[in-house]
């Protein structure tokens, strides 16, 4: 027989107490251990695939009577194709999965749904039985309307409000791009240009308000360089777009990857971050803080996200709420070295 892992036996494998580790585990993180270590017995515990003592009775009792009484929770990247593509919700994910395992649910599936055939997914959401969804990142409405059409209870989180009668964990991407681009005009930038995706994006919708109130811009398609949320992505687009010999004032990128990917492009033409043009994106993923500048941004509080998405999902399913939520959680913005500095204002 299998032996279940232990909190002895991931406090050994990072030679820690077992004291530190169960106060983790079970909530008394705060002083318990630092935000490094905390992962670390996290990590681990996933690696080692430990199951706490709620989820494990759960187990145990499905194996030996009704597996229907173990709970799952399956997660649909909406726009992500592996785990590695989207470092915001990836930490997200896990911020979920470990909100999740504290409160004996487990994450039985991810799903990444872009260039996954409909078919696949339907196919897939009729046959695996789960007790909930939680939909990570903007889906068209057919996919609403297919996870709601297999399950009963589903949370949507991302940056962008959608329609249909879920449960949403929101930071909003309109309001963030919005902060992001006054943090621009109050350092006394007029030139603004927007970089990212476009269709039915509440930033980009921010970026043309924003110009067209402002005076910026009669036609903000043409101060636009559409290009998906990819690093890759974005550098080709930002390297193309420089080789017309035009260069804004300021760029606002719809993420941080097209911030990243478009600060790679800026520097090997030689041109000075935030000397010759401010940047500044959305979402304060990890390695925001450690690009050459590092990276300005607006930062969404993710692991709040995926807290608070587990919470919603797992209330749903015990005890059944009629009535659907939208939850705002608010954001920050963070002046780091990539945008010139907010000038003071003399009194």
């Amino acid at each position: 027989m299998e032996k279940n892992t232990t909190l002895k036996d991931i406090a050994d494998k990072l030679g820690i107490s077992v004291s530190t580790v169960s106060r983790v585990i079970n909530g008394n993180s705060v002083k318990a251990a630092n935000k490094k270590l905390q992962d670390d017995i996290w990590r681990t515990a996933k690696e080692l695939n430990y199951v706490p003592n709620t989820a494990a009775q759960l187990l145990k009792r499905s194996r030996e009577t009704d597996r229907e009484s173990l709970r799952t929770i399956a997660c649909v990247f909406a726009r992500a194709d592996t785990d590695q593509s989207d470092p915001f919700f990836s930490e997200i994910s896990r911020a979920l999965e470990t909100e999740l395992l504290r409160q004996g649910f487990i994450m039985k599936y991810s799903i990444y749904n872009k260039g996954l055939p409909q078919a696949v997914l339907e196919t897939f959401l009729k046959t695996e039985r789960v007790d909930g969804v939680i939909i990570l990142g903007r889906p068209d409405k057919k996919i609403i309307e297919l996870v709601c059409k297999y399950n009963k209870y589903v949370v949507y989180v991302g940056l962008n409000k959608i329609e249909g009668d879920i449960d949403q964990v929101i930071c909003d991407g309109y309001e963030a791009g919005m902060a992001a681009l006054k943090h621009l005009q109050k350092a006394g930038i007029r030139k603004i240009f927007y970089l990212g995706e476009t269709k039915s994006e509440a930033r980009y919708k921010a970026f043309k308000d924003f110009m067209r109130q402002h005076g910026l811009a009669k036609e903000p398609a043409d101060y636009t360089i559409e290009s998906p949320f990819r690093l890759h992505a974005a550098y080709d687009k930002m390297k193309h777009f420089l080789k017309k010999g035009e260069l804004p004032e300021g760029l606002f990128c719809g993420n941080d990857l097209a911030a990243l990917g478009a600060l790679k492009a800026l520097t090997e033409e030689g041109i000075k971050v935030p000397k010759d043009i401010s940047v500044i994106g959305i979402d304060d993923i990890a390695m925001a803080g450690f690009s050459t500048p590092m990276l300005t941004t607006v930062s969404i509080p993710k692991e709040q996200l995926g807290k608070k998405a587990a919470k919603f999902i797992v209330d749903r399913i015990l005890n059944g709420n009629d009535i659907n939520v939208i939850m705002m959680i608010p954001f920050k913005l963070i002046e780091r070295e990539s945008a010139k500095k907010v000038k003071e204002v003399k009194r």
